[in-house]
């Protein structure tokens, strides 16, 4: 079904194009390989950040930034092979750095000591410790691309860049993710790392050049703060988070769509940048006929990526004069049928839609109102509601405010009070000058290293959420019945830190884990939606691994939701929720699709995913 298009000019839904820094869009295109685990921040007094500096690649002419993809944090130019690898730095450099900083700080107390770091943040900030190191090192990396934006380092101080290895990484990523079997491909040789001395000349050259160069470093600084607050937009928190389907940028010589090519006009592809036609003419070919070829619309739908696909509706159309989504629908069926229509979604047309399937169906789904709205971020839920008047309502002439009313007819009492609070998509955000204020210099012997940490105190104030707290629990524990208002008011209005901190300074006072006293203290779907509030803020994909595992075992596959998440996420934090899975059920998410699966649903889903 097509809508009318109502929405704003800058998208907060995942899409790959335009200068992230010069968008309000809320997620900044294309990830890090390196990644922070849900809720992590790196050892205290570690190097963390978020960055989101660059410009992604532009497909079709131009798009709009978007919420809902972190295909987010690259600068336009292929993907780094290990933790902390930047485009025309070496990883180890800026290693080297950091090691001397903690070699000092430790060894060397004669020499002039670099800034403290900031007090550790509080407990519930420190989730997953051990694997939010791989986290720090990516955003090192991030940073040393932002450094290589402001002219600090060159191109061709590019050691580790290795393109015929990128082109063998990119063809596996897109050579049938979801066969079964082991890749025992031989990986590249790589060329040898820097010595000690080198790494140690370029960092103590990048402290010389940021120290003589103090509109630089503000610079720089400035480049920072604003991707963290890029970040914020984008998912409430400073996690660095990946998806698992990112933008296609060129061919290569694995790619079905280069023999297809060849074979039907002997034009070679190979190396070329995407083109949306080329594509088309494989789909078509694919549909054409007597029988229907699913491995090239598998290919082709998670192979690239959400922006992409909406170029490729455009283009198919222009090309063959009919919907890509009605041949699909025509072609295709069953839970197949239904992910590859799904993908094919504007994501925020995509949230609607659910939203209205939850409100307008057969009774009310309560559980999917409560995903949907209290996962969304303020940009995206503002989306969402502009797309939500086109697909509730398409023949019908509405205001912003449908979705509010739709809430209130359909549910009642303190749930519905929760709803329509988290509908307005105005919980509080940390203001930017406060993010300026806590964003801080790293130094070695009182120099520059180019590089910044968050001081988590100077987000947060401290007194106001020890006063929430204590509101808290005088509206729950500690009076007979509960004041579910002021639950309401606490947890709808704060920023995700503050709330972290509040839960926190409960515990103090009521000696309990503020879950434990939502169970005690309230029932039903307004309990579930005050959970599914703590829980995301405390760590988004553990959250969808758990609605996953739900999904996923038991008596028979609840298909809906499997969908529902795997197609939302992709270019989000696919790859924490991955890791979040395995934490909890000791098996791969992807193993238990092809377990639980079959058939060209199974490939499809699989393919999302991909492997661990």
């Amino acid at each position: 079904m097509a809508y009318r298009s109502n929405y704003p000019s800058q998208s907060n839904y995942p899409m790959n194009s335009g200068p992230p820094m010069m968008s309000n869009a809320a997620y900044p295109p294309r990830p890090p390989n390196g990644f922070g685990p849900p809720g992590g921040f790196g050892p205290p007094g570690g190097f963390g950040g978020h960055p989101g500096f660059g410009q992604p690649p532009c497909f079709g002419g131009g798009g709009q930034l978007s919420a809902y993809n972190v295909n987010q944090y690259t600068l336009g130019g292929g993907h780094s092979n290990s933790f902390g690898g930047a485009p025309g730095f070496p990883s180890p450099a800026i290693n080297q750095v950091h090691q001397q900083f903690f070699h000092q700080a430790q060894h060397h107390p004669q020499v002039e000591a670099p800034v403290l770091p900031p007090p550790p943040p509080p407990p519930s900030m420190q989730y997953n410790q051990a694997a939010s190191h791989c986290g720090m090192m990516g955003m090192m990396g991030l940073q040393m691309d932002m450094m290589k934006k402001c002219g600090l380092v060159s191109d061709s101080e590019d050691e580790y860049e290795d393109d015929e290895g990128n082109k063998r990484r990119r063809c596996r990523r897109r050579k049938h993710h979801y066969d079964d079997s082991d890749d025992d491909e031989k990986k590249p040789d790589e060329k040898s790392s820097p010595s000690e001395d080198e790494m140690k000349k370029k960092a103590e050259a990048i402290q010389t050049k940021l120290d003589s160069d103090e509109e630089l470093m503000q610079r720089l600084r400035q480049m920072f703060a604003q991707g963290i607050i890029r970040c914020l937009k984008v998912s409430g928190t400073i996690d660095v988070t990946e998806g698992t389907v990112k933008p296609f940028e060129f061919y290569d010589e694995g790619d079905p769509v280069v023999k297809h090519i060849l074979a039907k006009r002997t034009y070679n592809i190979v190396g070329k940048p995407w083109q949306a036609d080329l594509d088309c003419e494989y789909l078509d070919e694919a549909m054409d006929g007597a029988g229907t070829n699913e491995d090239a619309i598998i290919h082709v739908a998670t192979s690239r990526c959400n922006l992409q696909r909406q170029e490729l509706k455009k283009t198919f159309k222009t090309l063959y004069g009919k919907d890509l989504v009605e041949r699909i629908d025509e072609e295709l069926s069953g839970n197949f049928r239904k992910a590859t229509k799904y993908l094919f979604m504007k994501p925020e047309i995509f949230d609607a839609w659910i939203v209205k399937q939850s409100i307008y169906g057969l009774g009310t789904d309560e559980k999917t109102l409560i995903e949907i709205l209290m996962t969304r971020t303020n940009a995206q839920i503002h989306e969402m509601k502009h797309a939500y008047r086109d697909v509730a309502l398409p023949n019908k002439k509405c205001g912003c405010d449908q979705l509010d009313k739709d809430i209130e007819d359909d549910t009642s009492g303190d749930f519905k009070r929760l709803l329509v609070s988290a509908g307005q998509g105005n919980r509080k955000e940390i203001a930017e000058d406060k993010i300026l204020a806590a964003v801080e210099d790293v130094k070695i012997d009182g120099k520059p290293t180019g590089q910044f940490r968050i001081n988590f105190e100077k987000l947060v104030d401290f007194e106001l959420c020890k006063c929430e707290a204590e509101a808290l629990y005088k509206a729950g524990e500690d009076k007979w019945g509960t004041d579910e208002k002021e639950f309401n008011r606490i947890f709808s209005f704060y920023d995700f830190y503050t709330l972290k901190v509040i839960y926190d300074e409960y515990v103090k006072i009521s000696q309990r884990d503020i879950l434990n006293s939502i169970d005690r203290e309230t029932s039903g779907n307004f309990k579930k939606g005050l959970r599914a509030i703590v829980e995301n803020i405390r760590c988004r994909p553990m959250y969808f691994a758990h609605k996953l595992k739900d999904a996923i075992t038991g008596l028979g596959t609840d298909d809906d939701t499997l969908i529902r998440i795997i197609v939302s996420r992709p270019e989000i934090d696919m790859v924490q929720i991955k890791q979040c899975y395995l934490a909890i059920t000791e098996r791969t998410l992807f193993r238990d699709i092809m377990d639980d699966t079959s058939g060209d649903y199974k490939k499809m889903l699989c393919a999302i995913v991909g492997k661990n």
